[in-house]
């Protein structure tokens, strides 16, 4: 193939001490462009180099982060290569060699697989266990590594089945995760329901509120957890601005950014008609090298610019802008020994230039598996650079001497806006290598999106605080009703983080409400009550009992007036209603499970208007008096009344009196009234046994509305509601989604799950409602793997939608199609009934079925994305997303068995290269 890189070949050809010379012969090359440094910057530049290699000593945090790991659950928050995972080590070896068991969890599956590689050397393999969706090895091992999500899940089940997790020591990898917009949550239900006996070592990045987050956690778990804080970083970062022109100053002097920098910069910043203008990516390349501040990660606004810079540097190769790297033994064989079991990587169009640049796009439009590559091959130190956008920089492994940044503002997916000091954090935080570094630097380029004064005051700004992103979803519902009552789940928002930290951003208010209260305990001398929550609890309680026996009493009337109707009611009775409408009993009928009457109506009969039939269904509740004698009813009848029929019953009703019904007398043999009765008693006797009735201020407690006590109870609880308003939001938000639960029959109405429910809340995905009803309704095929995988797809979330032209190509897949447009129809009603009740749906999109449908048909991995439009980063995301959701009904074996065996099928066909790979 043309381009391609017969690296072999090449690697057969020389030995470790052949020269560049040697090897690609003196090609004539433009001369660089010199480099022009500013005379600040020799003492900074000269401080680069690799530090002396000397035995590995524990920094003192880290010391400090074991001792207080043996008594209390620890939270450590350092700058990116400080050394937190060496503290995670330490403590799972001290619990895996005292018989423990041990949970690692990370947000990323690639990190996942980074960590379960390095513990398996430290470990052994055998002791180790992954878990992250696409990986299942060894789920029993004392130390297992995975995901977020799996572990959120397991305590789902641990709970549901009332058992407690197995596991001694948790570790949270990359906690700031918790304050992630999409996540958060996953890590929020991790943390309020983990058992406290385990103990818990969170490990994150700089955070303002960390000390908040630890405080957290000793207020919801009852065990004290200490704060560990390091903000210096192992390697200083020093800012750079580089000219265009080949200009290298310090960003900044003593009074902020240097002069020459702003008004030069505000020139760039002004060129709005050269906004399509692209850096000179091979040019910069020459001016790091030239001042050694290689390896270097670019930071670009988008993927399609990644790709364009390495595009460029290809270009430059050829007219000899860039020198082409020579192929020395340790970078051939490394690459080698990657792509060995990859045959579909030599092929990569970027392959070429990370051979002869040591250049490569890291980007969510690649390949997982290049990314994996770059990133191998960057923390070995074969690389120049790596070209990535701001997006990712979260997700970015890799650490280098400098990074370059070339605007001051990031793409948040739906427009673009400026960074923040955590933002900027994240990605100034791989310059500099612990270890191979004495210093890194942060490189700033001028252009129209760049602000070296927002970068400025942005290094100096303090990291981000976490706020809670704790949201109520069908799937938390359904599995929180497992092991809950719907009344006991509004302790799980309390304690959220989300209600602690409504509670201290509040602080004056709080301070309000304790003036209160301790105004209340000075009236609480000569009362039963000492303190202000005995006097709330026992109030509370004795309000409610009190409230109990109002509604029994009044149900008991309710039900006695049922009871005493009921023998009553019969054909041919004629009894009258709170309106002063009369009717005629045809029969007893229930509607909807509520017992009532069919009748006639015939007020019109007896004010002489009309002698129509018109039929009724009255509840029995509705009867205010019945007549004391009845009429025959007419076997059979028309649309009108027969007339002599009609003066039966006007005479009936002329000569009879109505009885009202509080006249009537109940059956007291009946067991449901004597039930009642009984509960009542047992409900009087409770109220007076409480304390209050012997109490002196109990008049003025429960029963003096306008007294001083009353009004500073009141007072009280409105600071109470205003200081516990999102835990309140939480709460409704719950019962909203468990009224429709209820609605869709997944709960019982006395909250409990219901057969559909119980396989439901196994569905742990983005869509549970919408993939039960496809369930439900045998939408999904259970015998074809292919057709099951493509109508899995657009339950995957991603903001694109179908195009317009698309169509025609749906359409010649035309048995896809049609499954499609009837699994839409069947899902409809339901989307209709959602939107409804203010749970909006996304219009369901063709072109993911259609998508997964060509690969697991067997189309080849080009021919799918071509067909599709799509990057090869996207259409790796949708498969393994696709597969995730697909695992998810794997879990229904006991009750869809053969939908269960088709999902795993459908799997396999999903998993396979480029995916996946040996």
């Amino acid at each position: 193939m043309k381009g391609e890189i017969d690296i072999t070949r090449t690697l057969t050809r020389r030995s470790k001490r052949q020269s560049r010379k040697e090897i690609f012969g003196n090609f004539s090359k433009k001369r660089e462009k010199t480099l022009k440094i500013a005379t600040a910057l020799a003492p900074v530049l000269e401080q680069i180099g690799v530090p002396e290699a000397s035995e590995f000593v524990p920094d003192p945090f880290q010391l400090k982060a074991i001792s207080l790991l043996e008594k209390t659950d620890v939270i450590v928050t350092a700058p990116t290569g400080a050394g937190k995972t060496w503290i995670a080590e330490k403590a799972i070896e001290r619990v895996f060699k005292s018989g423990g068991r041990c949970w690692y969890a990370c947000p990323l599956k690639a990190l996942s697989n980074s960590i379960y590689s390095e513990f398996g050397k430290i470990f052994g393999q055998e002791n180790l266990g992954i878990l992250t969706g696409d990986r299942k090895e060894n789920p029993n091992a004392p130390i297992i590594v995975g995901t977020t999500e799996i572990l959120r899940n397991q305590l789902y089940d641990a709970m549901s089945e009332g058992e407690d997790l197995p596991v001694d020591l948790v570790v949270l990898d990359e906690a700031h995760y918790i304050g992630d917009e999409e996540r958060g949550v996953v890590w929020e239900e991790v943390l309020i329901y983990l058992p406290t006996r385990v103990r818990l070592l969170l490990l994150s990045a700089t955070i303002h509120n960390a000390k908040q987050i630890a405080d957290w956690l000793t207020w919801l778990r009852s065990v004290p957890c200490d704060l560990v804080s390091v903000d210096e970083r192992p390697v200083p970062i020093f800012p750079l601005f580089l000219f265009p022109e080949g200009e290298l100053y310090p960003l900044n002097g003593k009074k902020g950014v240097l002069p020459i920098i702003a008004k030069k910069s505000s020139q760039y910043h002004r060129r709005r008609h050269r906004r399509t203008s692209f850096p000179s990516v091979a040019q910069i390349l020459n001016y790091l090298e030239q001042a050694n501040l290689l390896p270097a990660i670019f930071f670009f606004k988008s993927r399609s610019d990644c790709d364009r810079a390495v595009e460029q540097c290809l270009w430059a190769l050829q007219k000899g802008d860039l020198e082409k790297e020579p192929m020395d033994y340790e970078f051939s064989s490394e690459l080698l020994r990657f792509l060995e079991n990859k045959s579909f990587l030599k092929n990569h169009r970027q392959l070429q230039a990370l051979v002869e640049a040591r250049v490569g796009a890291h980007h969510g439009g690649q390949l997982p598996i290049w990314k994996v590559l770059l990133e191998t091959m960057m923390k070995k130190g074969h690389l120049k650079a790596i070209f990535s956008t701001s997006t990712v920089a979260a997700g970015v492994n890799f650490p280098a001497r400098t990074v370059v940044l070339f605007q001051s503002d990031r793409f948040n997916g739906e427009g673009f806006v400026e960074l923040t000091s955590t933002e900027l954090l994240q990605m100034t935080g791989r310059a500099g290598r612990r270890g191979m570094d004495k210093i890194g630097f942060v490189l700033l380029y001028p252009g129209p999106y760049q602000r070296p004064d927002v970068i400025y005051d942005l290094l100096k700004s303090p990291p981000g605080s976490v706020e809670s992103q704790i949201k109520v979803n069908f799937s938390m519902v359904l599995n929180l009703l497992l092991s809950h009552k719907p009344a006991e789940v509004m302790e799980v928002f309390a304690n959220s983080l989300a209600t602690y930290q409504s509670i201290a951003a509040q602080g004056d208010l709080l301070e309000k409400r304790d003036r209160i209260r301790q105004k209340i305990e000075t009236l609480l001398v000569n009362a039963r009550c000492k303190t202000f929550d005995e006097l709330m609890l026992l109030r509370d309680k004795y309000k409610n009992t009190e409230r109990d026996l109002e509604i029994l009493t009044n149900e008991i009337a309710k039900e006695s007036k049922l009871m005493a109707l009921e023998p009553l009611v019969k054909p041919g009775a004629i009894f009258r209603t709170a309106k002063g409408d009369v009717f005629v009993v045809v029969r007893k009928e229930q509607v909807r499970g509520r017992d009532g009457i069919r009748c006639w109506r015939v007020t019109p009969i007896l004010e002489g208007k009309s002698s129509k039939v018109r039929s009724y269904w009255v509840r029995l509740e509705k009867v205010t008096g019945i007549l004391d004698a009845k009429v025959e009813i007419p076997e059979e009848i028309g649309r009108l009344f027969p007339e002599p029929w009609m003066k039966i019953v006007k005479h009936v009703c002329e000569t009879g009196t109505f009885k009202g019904v509080e006249e009537l007398e109940p059956d007291e043999t009946n067991e449901r009234w004597k039930e009642l009765n009984e509960k009542a008693s047992e409900v009087k006797d409770l109220l007076n046994k409480f304390p209050c009735n012997g109490c002196n201020l109990r008049m003025t407690c429960v029963e003096g509305r306008r007294s001083k006590l009353r009004k500073l109870i009141k007072k009280s609880m409105v600071y109470e509601n205003q200081l516990h308003a999102i835990q309140y939001y939480l709460w409704k938000e719950f019962q909203r989604h468990l009224e429709l639960l209820k609605a869709e029959g997944y709960v019982s109405k006395d909250g409990e799950l219901t057969s559909d429910g119980i396989w439901a809340s196994r569905l742990r995905l983005d869509q549970p409602l919408l993939v039960s009803e496809c369930i439900r309704t045998n939408v999904f095929p259970d015998n074809d793997p292919v057709l099951l995988s493509a109508l899995m797809a657009p339950f995957v979330n991603d903001r694109r939608t179908d195009k317009a032209g698309d169509y025609a190509t749906y359409k010649a897949n035309g048995k896809l199609y049609r499954r499609f447009l009837k699994l839409t129809k069947k899902l409809n009603p339901l989307i209709r009934r959602l939107n409804k009740e203010g749970f909006p749906c996304s219009p369901l999109s063709f072109w993911p079925a259609l998508t997964i449908y060509l690969w697991a048909s067997g189309e080849s991995w080009d021919e799918t994305r071509l067909e599709c439009g799509i990057d090869e980063g996207d259409l790796a995301m949708l498969i393994f997303r696709t597969a995730d959701n697909l695992r998810q009904l794997t879990a229904l074996a006991d009750t869809h068995p053969e939908l269960a065996n088709c999902a795993e099928e459908a799997i396999n066909l999903l998993l396979r290269e480029p995916i996946s790979y040996d």
